[in-house]
């Protein structure tokens, strides 16, 4: 099996390699390698981070609201798609 060696790491990020090996049930670091490889899809969040994107989201829904109500007239999607490209027709 082959060895690779790995320098300079941040101390921080190597907390978090030691706290995800554990987390994972990895034994050793060739194992956590693998997961991590195979987990590529998967994005860990922290609740910090999945508050964060609540809120964001619901500033979000809150701004469509206050767009919506102040919006002139009734539009349908295919009018305000076309409406950018405009200027591209004349």
């Amino acid at each position: 099996m082959a060895t690779i060696l790995v320098k300079n790491l941040p101390e921080d990020l190597l907390k978090e390699l030691k706290r995800l090996k554990v987390e994972l049930g990895c034994k050793t670091w060739a194992e956590l390698l693998a997961e991590l490889v195979s987990a590529k899809e998967t994005i860990l969040l922290t609740e910090e981070e999945t508050d964060q994107m609540k809120t964001g989201v619901k500033g979000f829904l809150s701004l469509r609201g206050d767009v919506s109500s102040k919006w002139a007239g009734h539009s349908t999607v295919l009018e305000e798609s076309r409406m950018p490209r405009r200027h591209e027709t004349t």
